[in-house]
Protein backbone atom coordinates (compact mmCIF):
# COMPACT_ATOMS: atom_id res chain seq x y z
CA UNK A 1 0.00 0.00 0.00
CA UNK A 2 1.40 3.33 -0.97
CA UNK A 3 1.70 6.24 1.43
CA UNK A 4 -1.36 8.63 -0.65
CA UNK A 5 -3.44 5.36 -0.24
CA UNK A 6 -3.38 4.64 3.63
CA UNK A 7 -3.24 8.76 4.13
CA UNK A 8 -6.66 8.42 2.27
CA UNK A 9 -8.29 5.54 3.29
CA UNK A 10 -7.46 6.12 6.76
CA UNK A 11 -8.96 9.84 6.99
CA UNK A 12 -12.09 9.63 5.07
CA UNK A 13 -14.58 10.36 7.60
CA UNK A 14 -12.16 13.71 7.39
CA UNK A 15 -12.49 14.08 4.45
CA UNK A 16 -16.61 13.78 4.43
CA UNK A 17 -17.00 16.21 6.98
CA UNK A 18 -14.51 18.83 5.04
CA UNK A 19 -16.93 17.86 1.89
CA UNK A 20 -20.32 18.51 3.45
CA UNK A 21 -18.28 21.56 5.60
CA UNK A 22 -17.98 22.93 2.44
CA UNK A 23 -21.41 22.59 0.79
CA UNK A 24 -23.09 23.75 3.87
CA UNK A 25 -21.40 26.86 4.06
CA UNK A 26 -21.41 27.63 0.41
CA UNK A 27 -25.36 26.71 0.14
CA UNK A 28 -25.09 23.34 -2.02
CA UNK A 29 -27.51 21.70 0.17
CA UNK A 30 -30.34 23.05 -1.45
CA UNK A 31 -29.31 21.40 -4.69
CA UNK A 32 -27.50 17.81 -3.53
CA UNK A 33 -29.71 16.64 -0.44
CA UNK A 34 -29.32 13.07 0.74
CA UNK A 35 -27.89 11.82 4.15
CA UNK A 36 -24.33 11.47 5.10
CA UNK A 37 -24.06 8.63 4.13
CA UNK A 38 -25.09 9.01 0.41
CA UNK A 39 -22.05 11.69 0.14
CA UNK A 40 -19.70 8.86 1.83
CA UNK A 41 -20.41 6.59 -1.81
CA UNK A 42 -19.60 9.74 -3.96
CA UNK A 43 -16.55 9.81 -1.88
CA UNK A 44 -15.25 6.64 -2.02
CA UNK A 45 -15.89 6.06 -5.79
CA UNK A 46 -13.89 8.92 -6.37
CA UNK A 47 -11.04 8.05 -4.05
CA UNK A 48 -11.14 4.38 -5.76
CA UNK A 49 -11.00 6.37 -9.09
CA UNK A 50 -7.78 8.43 -7.87
CA UNK A 51 -6.24 5.28 -6.32
CA UNK A 52 -6.72 2.98 -8.84
CA UNK A 53 -5.45 5.73 -11.78
CA UNK A 54 -2.05 6.42 -9.20
CA UNK A 55 -0.99 2.35 -8.98
CA UNK A 56 -1.59 2.19 -12.24
CA UNK A 57 0.47 5.63 -13.08
CA UNK A 58 1.99 7.51 -10.32
CA UNK A 59 3.05 9.75 -13.22
CA UNK A 60 1.03 13.08 -12.96
CA UNK A 61 -1.69 12.95 -15.72
CA UNK A 62 -0.87 14.58 -18.68
CA UNK A 63 -3.20 17.46 -20.19
CA UNK A 64 -1.97 16.94 -24.17
CA UNK A 65 -4.46 17.76 -26.57
CA UNK A 66 -5.26 13.81 -27.13
CA UNK A 67 -5.75 13.19 -23.88
CA UNK A 68 -8.13 16.21 -23.27
CA UNK A 69 -11.93 14.72 -22.45
CA UNK A 70 -10.65 11.16 -23.43
CA UNK A 71 -13.33 8.62 -21.25
CA UNK A 72 -10.43 6.47 -19.20
CA UNK A 73 -10.20 5.26 -16.36
CA UNK A 74 -8.80 8.11 -14.68
CA UNK A 75 -11.63 10.04 -15.32
CA UNK A 76 -14.48 7.04 -15.33
CA UNK A 77 -16.17 8.00 -12.21
CA UNK A 78 -16.16 11.59 -12.49
CA UNK A 79 -17.88 11.01 -15.98
CA UNK A 80 -20.57 8.51 -14.84
CA UNK A 81 -21.52 10.57 -11.80
CA UNK A 82 -22.17 13.88 -13.92
CA UNK A 83 -24.50 12.08 -15.69
CA UNK A 84 -26.14 10.65 -12.96
CA UNK A 85 -26.45 14.44 -11.38
CA UNK A 86 -27.45 15.82 -15.26
CA UNK A 87 -30.12 13.50 -15.32
CA UNK A 88 -31.88 14.53 -11.74
CA UNK A 89 -32.03 18.19 -13.00
CA UNK A 90 -28.44 19.28 -11.58
CA UNK A 91 -26.64 22.66 -13.23
CA UNK A 92 -23.28 21.85 -14.94
CA UNK A 93 -22.38 24.96 -12.53
CA UNK A 94 -23.28 23.35 -9.26
CA UNK A 95 -21.70 19.60 -10.39
CA UNK A 96 -18.50 21.75 -11.10
CA UNK A 97 -18.46 23.68 -7.46
CA UNK A 98 -18.74 20.49 -6.08
CA UNK A 99 -15.79 18.93 -7.30
CA UNK A 100 -13.98 21.48 -6.56
CA UNK A 101 -14.95 21.16 -3.36
CA UNK A 102 -13.77 17.45 -3.13
CA UNK A 103 -10.19 18.86 -4.52
CA UNK A 104 -9.84 21.16 -2.09
CA UNK A 105 -10.16 18.56 0.47
CA UNK A 106 -7.78 15.80 -0.95
CA UNK A 107 -5.20 18.99 -1.12
CA UNK A 108 -5.94 20.67 2.26
CA UNK A 109 -5.25 16.38 3.73
CA UNK A 110 -2.18 16.00 1.62
CA UNK A 111 -0.83 19.54 3.14
CA UNK A 112 -1.31 18.66 6.42
CA UNK A 113 -0.59 15.18 6.62
CA UNK A 114 3.59 16.39 7.46
CA UNK A 115 5.12 14.64 4.20
CA UNK A 116 8.42 15.05 3.10
CA UNK A 117 8.70 18.22 0.46
CA UNK A 118 8.85 16.21 -2.05
CA UNK A 119 6.62 13.62 -1.84
CA UNK A 120 3.84 16.28 -0.77
CA UNK A 121 4.54 18.43 -4.40
CA UNK A 122 4.30 15.13 -5.95
CA UNK A 123 0.77 14.16 -4.52
CA UNK A 124 -0.59 17.48 -4.79
CA UNK A 125 0.37 18.11 -8.29
CA UNK A 126 -0.95 14.26 -9.28
CA UNK A 127 -4.27 14.79 -7.15
CA UNK A 128 -4.36 18.50 -9.26
CA UNK A 129 -3.77 16.67 -12.46
CA UNK A 130 -6.59 14.21 -11.56
CA UNK A 131 -9.08 16.79 -11.23
CA UNK A 132 -8.09 18.35 -13.75
CA UNK A 133 -8.49 15.94 -16.31
CA UNK A 134 -11.81 15.15 -14.25
CA UNK A 135 -13.33 18.50 -14.75
CA UNK A 136 -11.95 18.61 -18.44
CA UNK A 137 -13.85 15.10 -19.05
CA UNK A 138 -17.36 16.27 -17.50
CA UNK A 139 -17.15 19.30 -18.99
CA UNK A 140 -16.72 17.55 -22.37
CA UNK A 141 -19.17 14.66 -21.70
CA UNK A 142 -22.28 17.40 -20.17
CA UNK A 143 -21.47 19.61 -23.35
CA UNK A 144 -21.72 16.11 -25.92
CA UNK A 145 -25.01 14.70 -24.19
CA UNK A 146 -26.64 17.85 -23.51
CA UNK A 147 -28.37 17.97 -27.39
CA UNK A 148 -28.60 14.27 -28.15
CA UNK A 149 -29.39 13.31 -24.28
CA UNK A 150 -31.74 15.95 -24.13
CA UNK A 151 -33.38 14.65 -26.94
CA UNK A 152 -33.44 11.43 -26.25
CA UNK A 153 -35.70 12.13 -23.29
CA UNK A 154 -37.93 14.55 -24.88
CA UNK A 155 -38.28 11.19 -26.87
CA UNK A 156 -38.42 9.24 -23.52
CA UNK A 157 -41.14 11.60 -22.02
CA UNK A 158 -43.29 11.73 -25.26
CA UNK A 159 -43.24 8.24 -25.55
CA UNK A 160 -44.22 8.20 -21.68
CA UNK A 161 -46.56 11.06 -21.88
CA UNK A 162 -48.42 8.95 -25.14
CA UNK A 163 -48.94 5.83 -23.02
CA UNK A 164 -50.03 7.66 -19.93
CA UNK A 165 -52.67 9.55 -21.82
CA UNK A 166 -53.83 6.18 -23.89
CA UNK A 167 -53.81 5.12 -20.01
CA UNK A 168 -55.87 8.21 -19.32
CA UNK A 169 -58.50 7.89 -22.38
CA UNK A 170 -58.78 4.09 -21.81
CA UNK A 171 -59.40 4.85 -17.78
CA UNK A 172 -62.15 7.04 -19.40
CA UNK A 173 -64.09 4.93 -21.44
CA UNK A 174 -64.38 2.52 -18.80
CA UNK A 175 -65.24 4.93 -16.15
CA UNK A 176 -68.13 6.35 -18.22
CA UNK A 177 -68.79 3.07 -19.05
CA UNK A 178 -69.11 2.50 -15.42
CA UNK A 179 -71.41 4.94 -14.66
CA UNK A 180 -73.87 4.74 -17.61
CA UNK A 181 -74.44 0.83 -16.85
CA UNK A 182 -75.60 2.59 -13.01
CA UNK A 183 -79.59 2.76 -12.43
CA UNK A 184 -79.21 6.07 -10.33
CA UNK A 185 -78.55 9.22 -12.04
CA UNK A 186 -75.62 10.72 -11.52
CA UNK A 187 -73.90 14.12 -12.55
CA UNK A 188 -71.31 16.40 -11.45
CA UNK A 189 -71.70 20.24 -11.39
CA UNK A 190 -69.23 23.15 -11.97
CA UNK A 191 -69.70 25.87 -8.77
CA UNK A 192 -71.40 28.10 -10.30
CA UNK A 193 -73.94 24.65 -10.84
CA UNK A 194 -73.78 24.35 -14.44
CA UNK A 195 -73.73 20.57 -15.22
CA UNK A 196 -70.25 19.22 -16.64
CA UNK A 197 -70.20 15.14 -16.60
CA UNK A 198 -73.67 13.17 -16.27
CA UNK A 199 -74.23 9.56 -16.92
CA UNK A 200 -76.69 7.56 -19.50
CA UNK A 201 -79.66 7.59 -16.69
CA UNK A 202 -79.49 10.96 -16.00
CA UNK A 203 -79.45 11.28 -20.08
CA UNK A 204 -82.51 9.47 -20.32
CA UNK A 205 -84.72 10.55 -17.87
CA UNK A 206 -84.30 14.50 -18.75
CA UNK A 207 -84.96 13.60 -22.29
CA UNK A 208 -81.78 15.68 -23.99
CA UNK A 209 -78.24 14.72 -25.86
CA UNK A 210 -75.28 15.30 -23.77
CA UNK A 211 -74.22 18.27 -25.45
CA UNK A 212 -77.37 19.53 -24.67
CA UNK A 213 -77.08 18.95 -21.28
CA UNK A 214 -72.95 20.47 -21.01
CA UNK A 215 -73.33 23.50 -19.63
CA UNK A 216 -77.16 24.00 -18.24
CA UNK A 217 -77.65 24.88 -14.67
CA UNK A 218 -78.84 21.45 -12.83
CA UNK A 219 -81.89 23.56 -10.79
CA UNK A 220 -83.52 24.44 -14.23
CA UNK A 221 -82.89 20.93 -15.60
CA UNK A 222 -84.38 18.71 -12.70
CA UNK A 223 -87.19 21.64 -12.26
CA UNK A 224 -88.10 21.17 -15.79
CA UNK A 225 -87.84 17.25 -15.20
CA UNK A 226 -90.17 17.50 -12.77
CA UNK A 227 -87.93 16.52 -9.78
CA UNK A 228 -88.21 19.52 -7.22
CA UNK A 229 -85.89 18.26 -4.04
CA UNK A 230 -83.44 20.86 -3.45
CA UNK A 231 -80.20 19.15 -2.71
CA UNK A 232 -78.70 19.43 0.33
CA UNK A 233 -74.99 18.88 1.71
CA UNK A 234 -77.19 18.07 5.29
CA UNK A 235 -79.00 15.14 4.40
CA UNK A 236 -80.77 13.39 1.48
CA UNK A 237 -83.96 14.76 0.35
CA UNK A 238 -87.06 12.71 -0.80
CA UNK A 239 -89.28 13.87 -3.90
CA UNK A 240 -92.21 12.26 -5.17
CA UNK A 241 -92.24 12.34 -9.64
CA UNK A 242 -95.82 12.81 -9.94
CA UNK A 243 -94.94 12.35 -14.14
CA UNK A 244 -94.23 8.61 -13.64
CA UNK A 245 -95.48 8.21 -9.82
CA UNK A 246 -92.12 7.38 -8.61
CA UNK A 247 -90.36 8.22 -5.21
CA UNK A 248 -86.49 9.72 -5.83
CA UNK A 249 -84.12 10.64 -3.18
CA UNK A 250 -81.59 13.49 -3.88
CA UNK A 251 -78.13 13.85 -2.44
CA UNK A 252 -75.95 16.29 -2.81
CA UNK A 253 -71.98 15.86 -2.02
CA UNK A 254 -69.21 18.45 -2.35
CA UNK A 255 -66.30 17.40 -4.26
CA UNK A 256 -63.07 19.52 -4.42
CA UNK A 257 -60.95 20.05 -7.48
CA UNK A 258 -57.82 17.86 -7.58
CA UNK A 259 -56.12 20.33 -9.28
CA UNK A 260 -56.66 22.40 -5.48
CA UNK A 261 -56.97 25.91 -5.43
CA UNK A 262 -60.32 25.52 -2.95
CA UNK A 263 -62.54 25.11 -5.88
CA UNK A 264 -65.85 23.20 -5.18
CA UNK A 265 -67.85 20.95 -7.11
CA UNK A 266 -71.11 19.55 -6.67
CA UNK A 267 -71.62 15.72 -7.29
CA UNK A 268 -75.59 14.85 -7.65
CA UNK A 269 -77.02 11.71 -7.25
CA UNK A 270 -80.87 10.39 -7.56
CA UNK A 271 -81.70 7.46 -6.65
CA UNK A 272 -85.28 5.69 -7.49
CA UNK A 273 -86.74 4.89 -3.75
CA UNK A 274 -90.10 3.09 -5.03
CA UNK A 275 -89.62 -0.19 -4.63
CA UNK A 276 -88.12 0.63 -1.54
CA UNK A 277 -91.21 2.67 -0.46
CA UNK A 278 -93.23 -0.16 -1.57
CA UNK A 279 -91.06 -2.30 0.67
CA UNK A 280 -91.03 -0.39 3.84
CA UNK A 281 -94.86 -0.01 3.25
CA UNK A 282 -95.84 -3.40 2.80
CA UNK A 283 -93.55 -4.20 6.36
CA UNK A 284 -95.46 -2.08 7.85
CA UNK A 285 -98.54 -3.61 7.23
CA UNK A 286 -96.70 -6.80 8.36
CA UNK A 287 -95.63 -4.43 11.54
CA UNK A 288 -99.14 -4.02 11.77
CA UNK A 289 -100.31 -7.22 11.31
CA UNK A 290 -97.40 -8.81 13.88
CA UNK A 291 -98.41 -6.26 16.69
CA UNK A 292 -102.27 -6.91 16.05
CA UNK A 293 -101.11 -10.55 16.50
CA UNK A 294 -99.20 -9.87 19.22
CA UNK A 295 -102.19 -8.13 21.09
CA UNK A 296 -104.18 -11.17 20.10
CA UNK A 297 -101.93 -12.90 21.97
CA UNK A 298 -101.10 -11.31 25.11
CA UNK A 299 -105.30 -11.53 25.07
CA UNK A 300 -104.82 -15.05 24.98
CA UNK A 301 -102.29 -15.41 27.60
CA UNK A 302 -104.31 -13.11 29.59
CA UNK A 303 -107.53 -15.22 29.64
CA UNK A 304 -105.25 -18.77 29.70
CA UNK A 305 -103.95 -17.14 33.23
CA UNK A 306 -107.65 -16.31 33.80
CA UNK A 307 -108.55 -19.75 32.58
CA UNK A 308 -105.29 -21.36 34.94
CA UNK A 309 -106.61 -19.10 37.61
CA UNK A 310 -110.26 -19.81 37.79
CA UNK A 311 -109.15 -24.02 37.43
CA UNK A 312 -107.05 -23.32 40.21
CA UNK A 313 -109.85 -21.81 42.42
CA UNK A 314 -112.82 -24.48 41.05
CA UNK A 315 -110.72 -27.42 41.73
CA UNK A 316 -110.79 -26.19 45.14
CA UNK A 317 -114.07 -24.96 45.29
CA UNK A 318 -115.04 -28.80 45.19
CA UNK A 319 -112.48 -29.15 48.51
CA UNK A 320 -114.02 -26.30 50.19
CA UNK A 321 -117.45 -27.59 49.45
CA UNK A 322 -116.60 -30.93 50.63
CA UNK A 323 -115.13 -28.83 54.11
CA UNK A 324 -118.30 -27.01 54.29
CA UNK A 325 -120.61 -30.25 54.29
CA UNK A 326 -119.18 -31.36 57.33
CA UNK A 327 -119.72 -28.34 59.95
CA UNK A 328 -123.58 -27.76 57.62
CA UNK A 329 -123.93 -31.50 58.12
CA UNK A 330 -123.81 -31.82 61.66
CA UNK A 331 -125.28 -28.33 62.62
CA UNK A 332 -128.35 -29.45 60.52
CA UNK A 333 -128.46 -32.36 63.26
CA UNK A 334 -127.95 -30.86 66.03
CA UNK A 335 -130.51 -28.17 65.20
CA UNK A 336 -132.98 -30.98 64.38
CA UNK A 337 -132.13 -32.53 67.97
CA UNK A 338 -132.76 -29.12 69.47
CA UNK A 339 -135.97 -29.31 67.65
CA UNK A 340 -137.04 -32.13 69.33
CA UNK A 341 -135.63 -31.20 72.44
CA UNK A 342 -137.88 -27.92 72.16
CA UNK A 343 -140.73 -29.78 71.56
CA UNK A 344 -140.73 -32.16 75.00
CA UNK A 345 -139.82 -29.45 76.65
CA UNK A 346 -142.71 -27.42 75.47
CA UNK A 347 -144.83 -30.79 76.75
CA UNK A 348 -143.12 -30.45 80.08
CA UNK A 349 -143.61 -26.69 80.63
CA UNK A 350 -147.77 -27.29 79.69
CA UNK A 351 -147.98 -29.10 82.02
CA UNK A 352 -146.29 -27.90 84.76
CA UNK A 353 -147.92 -24.45 83.89
CA UNK A 354 -151.35 -26.26 84.31
CA UNK A 355 -150.22 -27.68 87.59
CA UNK A 356 -149.49 -24.46 88.85
CA UNK A 357 -152.21 -23.05 87.72
CA UNK A 358 -154.64 -25.34 89.27
CA UNK A 359 -153.01 -25.27 92.21
CA UNK A 360 -151.76 -28.85 92.23
CA UNK A 361 -152.09 -31.40 95.24
CA UNK A 362 -148.79 -33.38 96.15
CA UNK A 363 -149.96 -36.41 94.04
CA UNK A 364 -150.08 -33.96 91.00
CA UNK A 365 -146.48 -32.99 92.01
CA UNK A 366 -145.33 -36.08 92.20
CA UNK A 367 -146.90 -36.97 88.54
CA UNK A 368 -145.23 -33.88 87.26
CA UNK A 369 -141.66 -34.81 88.98
CA UNK A 370 -142.42 -38.22 87.46
CA UNK A 371 -143.09 -36.83 83.97
CA UNK A 372 -139.96 -34.17 84.59
CA UNK A 373 -137.58 -37.70 85.09
CA UNK A 374 -139.69 -39.32 82.10
CA UNK A 375 -138.44 -36.55 79.53
CA UNK A 376 -135.13 -36.13 80.83
CA UNK A 377 -135.63 -32.71 80.78
CA UNK A 378 -131.89 -32.28 83.40
CA UNK A 379 -130.18 -33.86 80.57
CA UNK A 380 -131.60 -32.00 77.81
CA UNK A 381 -130.84 -28.78 79.10
CA UNK A 382 -127.55 -29.71 80.21
CA UNK A 383 -127.10 -31.23 76.04
CA UNK A 384 -128.93 -27.84 75.00
CA UNK A 385 -125.29 -25.83 76.14
CA UNK A 386 -123.17 -28.94 74.07
CA UNK A 387 -125.38 -28.44 70.86
CA UNK A 388 -125.56 -24.35 70.65
CA UNK A 389 -121.51 -24.94 71.69
CA UNK A 390 -120.75 -27.12 68.57
CA UNK A 391 -123.25 -25.33 66.35
CA UNK A 392 -121.33 -22.31 66.82
CA UNK A 393 -117.58 -23.73 66.45
CA UNK A 394 -119.27 -25.31 62.95
CA UNK A 395 -121.22 -22.09 62.22
CA UNK A 396 -117.15 -20.05 62.73
CA UNK A 397 -115.38 -22.66 60.90
CA UNK A 398 -117.50 -22.27 57.66
CA UNK A 399 -117.36 -18.61 57.94
CA UNK A 400 -113.50 -18.69 58.53
CA UNK A 401 -113.44 -20.64 55.44
CA UNK A 402 -116.03 -18.69 53.39
CA UNK A 403 -113.53 -15.36 54.31
CA UNK A 404 -110.56 -17.61 53.25
CA UNK A 405 -112.03 -18.14 50.28
CA UNK A 406 -113.14 -15.13 49.43
CA UNK A 407 -109.79 -13.58 50.50
CA UNK A 408 -107.91 -15.68 48.08
CA UNK A 409 -110.27 -15.21 45.52
CA UNK A 410 -109.25 -11.85 44.88
CA UNK A 411 -105.96 -12.13 43.40
CA UNK A 412 -105.90 -9.04 40.93
CA UNK A 413 -105.91 -6.62 44.24
CA UNK A 414 -103.85 -4.14 43.51
CA UNK A 415 -103.36 -3.30 47.24
CA UNK A 416 -99.83 -2.66 48.10
CA UNK A 417 -99.87 -3.06 52.12
CA UNK A 418 -98.43 -4.19 55.47
CA UNK A 419 -98.85 -7.93 55.52
CA UNK A 420 -98.17 -11.05 57.78
CA UNK A 421 -97.11 -13.85 55.39
CA UNK A 422 -97.68 -16.11 58.28
CA UNK A 423 -101.33 -15.70 57.96
CA UNK A 424 -100.81 -15.51 54.03
CA UNK A 425 -99.99 -19.17 54.56
CA UNK A 426 -102.19 -20.45 57.22
CA UNK A 427 -105.10 -19.35 55.20
CA UNK A 428 -103.63 -20.51 52.02
CA UNK A 429 -103.64 -23.97 54.16
CA UNK A 430 -107.15 -23.66 54.84
CA UNK A 431 -108.16 -23.18 51.29
CA UNK A 432 -105.76 -26.08 49.91
CA UNK A 433 -105.94 -28.26 52.47
CA UNK A 434 -108.51 -30.97 50.56
CA UNK A 435 -105.71 -31.30 47.88
CA UNK A 436 -103.15 -32.39 51.00
CA UNK A 437 -105.18 -33.80 53.40
CA UNK A 438 -105.53 -37.43 51.75
CA UNK A 439 -101.96 -37.27 50.55
CA UNK A 440 -99.50 -35.82 53.08
CA UNK A 441 -98.90 -34.90 56.11
CA UNK A 442 -98.67 -31.26 56.43
CA UNK A 443 -95.91 -29.97 59.25
CA UNK A 444 -96.03 -26.15 60.10
CA UNK A 445 -92.85 -24.45 61.35
CA UNK A 446 -93.79 -20.90 60.90
CA UNK A 447 -91.70 -18.38 63.06
CA UNK A 448 -91.25 -15.43 63.60
CA UNK A 449 -91.12 -13.43 61.11
CA UNK A 450 -91.55 -9.25 60.55
CA UNK A 451 -94.59 -8.01 58.97
CA UNK A 452 -93.73 -6.52 55.31
CA UNK A 453 -95.36 -4.56 52.54
CA UNK A 454 -96.47 -6.73 49.68
CA UNK A 455 -99.41 -7.65 48.01
CA UNK A 456 -100.99 -10.20 49.80
CA UNK A 457 -103.51 -11.85 47.74
CA UNK A 458 -100.56 -12.34 45.29
CA UNK A 459 -98.46 -14.43 48.21
CA UNK A 460 -101.43 -16.74 48.42
CA UNK A 461 -101.28 -17.29 45.01
CA UNK A 462 -97.61 -18.15 45.29
CA UNK A 463 -97.98 -19.82 48.49
CA UNK A 464 -100.93 -21.96 46.75
CA UNK A 465 -99.00 -22.86 43.54
CA UNK A 466 -95.95 -24.21 46.08
CA UNK A 467 -98.23 -26.31 48.04
CA UNK A 468 -100.84 -27.77 45.35
CA UNK A 469 -97.31 -28.71 43.12
CA UNK A 470 -96.06 -30.15 46.13
CA UNK A 471 -98.78 -32.53 46.85
CA UNK A 472 -98.67 -33.12 42.87
CA UNK A 473 -95.69 -34.48 43.73
CA UNK A 474 -96.83 -37.13 45.98
CA UNK A 475 -97.83 -39.94 44.31
CA UNK A 476 -99.29 -41.97 47.63
CA UNK A 477 -98.25 -40.83 51.18
CA UNK A 478 -96.05 -38.05 51.74
CA UNK A 479 -95.44 -35.50 54.05
CA UNK A 480 -95.13 -31.64 53.59
CA UNK A 481 -92.81 -29.35 55.79
CA UNK A 482 -93.58 -25.54 54.91
CA UNK A 483 -91.60 -23.26 57.22
CA UNK A 484 -90.92 -19.87 57.33
CA UNK A 485 -88.09 -17.44 59.27
CA UNK A 486 -86.25 -14.14 58.88
CA UNK A 487 -82.68 -13.95 57.58
CA UNK A 488 -80.64 -11.15 56.60
CA UNK A 489 -83.68 -8.52 55.78
CA UNK A 490 -85.47 -11.35 53.87
CA UNK A 491 -88.72 -12.90 55.10
CA UNK A 492 -87.77 -16.72 53.89
CA UNK A 493 -90.46 -19.52 52.55
CA UNK A 494 -90.07 -22.76 52.21
CA UNK A 495 -92.41 -25.61 51.19
CA UNK A 496 -90.49 -29.46 50.77
CA UNK A 497 -92.36 -32.56 49.94
CA UNK A 498 -90.69 -36.07 49.85
CA UNK A 499 -92.55 -36.52 46.14
CA UNK A 500 -90.80 -37.84 43.11
CA UNK A 501 -88.43 -34.49 42.82
CA UNK A 502 -87.60 -33.12 39.66
CA UNK A 503 -85.53 -34.26 36.91
CA UNK A 504 -82.22 -32.15 36.42
CA UNK A 505 -83.08 -31.50 32.66
CA UNK A 506 -85.48 -29.90 33.69
CA UNK A 507 -85.01 -27.85 36.54
CA UNK A 508 -83.74 -24.65 34.40
CA UNK A 509 -86.86 -24.82 32.63
CA UNK A 510 -89.50 -25.06 35.45
CA UNK A 511 -89.77 -20.94 35.31
CA UNK A 512 -90.60 -21.15 31.64
CA UNK A 513 -94.09 -20.30 30.89
CA UNK A 514 -96.32 -23.46 29.18
CA UNK A 515 -93.58 -26.07 30.64
CA UNK A 516 -94.94 -28.70 32.12
CA UNK A 517 -94.16 -32.18 32.56
CA UNK A 518 -97.82 -33.59 33.32
CA UNK A 519 -100.40 -35.21 30.88
CA UNK A 520 -102.52 -33.19 28.50
CA UNK A 521 -105.47 -31.45 29.67
CA UNK A 522 -104.03 -31.73 33.62
CA UNK A 523 -101.79 -28.08 33.32
CA UNK A 524 -101.11 -25.56 31.90
CA UNK A 525 -97.65 -25.12 32.61
CA UNK A 526 -98.18 -21.36 33.88
CA UNK A 527 -97.91 -22.00 37.69
CA UNK A 528 -94.79 -21.70 38.68
CA UNK A 529 -94.17 -19.55 35.48
CA UNK A 530 -96.78 -16.91 37.62
CA UNK A 531 -95.03 -17.65 40.62
CA UNK A 532 -91.79 -16.71 39.27
CA UNK A 533 -93.22 -13.20 38.49
CA UNK A 534 -94.89 -12.25 41.81
CA UNK A 535 -91.71 -13.46 43.28
CA UNK A 536 -89.76 -11.04 41.30
CA UNK A 537 -92.36 -8.08 41.11
CA UNK A 538 -91.68 -8.22 45.34
CA UNK A 539 -88.01 -7.93 44.51
CA UNK A 540 -87.46 -11.35 45.88
CA UNK A 541 -86.12 -14.66 44.59
CA UNK A 542 -87.27 -18.20 44.42
CA UNK A 543 -84.53 -20.86 44.20
CA UNK A 544 -85.24 -24.69 43.86
CA UNK A 545 -83.40 -27.64 45.11
CA UNK A 546 -84.42 -30.90 44.28
CA UNK A 547 -83.37 -34.90 44.30
CA UNK A 548 -84.70 -37.28 42.20
CA UNK A 549 -87.39 -39.77 44.00
CA UNK A 550 -86.74 -38.46 47.55
CA UNK A 551 -88.41 -34.47 47.12
CA UNK A 552 -88.56 -30.97 46.41
CA UNK A 553 -87.38 -27.93 48.16
CA UNK A 554 -88.89 -24.24 46.95
CA UNK A 555 -87.51 -21.25 48.82
CA UNK A 556 -88.94 -17.70 48.50
CA UNK A 557 -87.40 -14.91 49.58
CA UNK A 558 -89.10 -11.77 50.07
CA UNK A 559 -87.35 -8.44 51.49
CA UNK A 560 -88.71 -6.80 54.47
CA UNK A 561 -90.26 -3.30 53.40
CA UNK A 562 -91.39 -1.52 56.35
CA UNK A 563 -94.29 1.10 56.90
CA UNK A 564 -93.58 4.20 54.78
Amino acid sequence: MTLLTDLIVRNEDHLLSQVLSLAEENGYFRFVPGAPEEWRAALRGLSGSLLQAFRSDPTPPSLAADDIGREDGLSAFGVVEARKRRREGMPPAIFLGLVKFFRRAYLDLVRSAGLPFGEEEGYLRYIERFFDRNEVAVCASWASESETGRLAELRQEHDELSRVYSLVVTAKKEWEGTIDRVDDMLFLADPARRIRRCNRTFREFIGRSYAEILGQPFDRLLSEAGVDGEPSFERPVECFHERTGKWFVVSHYPYEEVSGGGTRSTIVTIHDLTEVKKSAGELTRKNLRLNEALAALKRSQAKVLHQEKMASIGQLAAGVAHEINNPIGFINSNLSTLGKYLSRLSGFLAVQSECIAAGAPPEQAESVRRQQASLKIDYIVKDLEDLVRESLEGAERVRSIVADLKSFSRVDESDYKQADLNECIRSTINIVWNEIKYKATLKKELGEIPRTRCYPQQMNQVFMNLLVNAAHAIEQQGVITVRSWEEDGYVCISVADTGQGIPEANLSRIFEPFFTTKEVGKGTGLGLSITYDIVKKHNGEITVRSEPGKGTVFTVRIPVVEEI
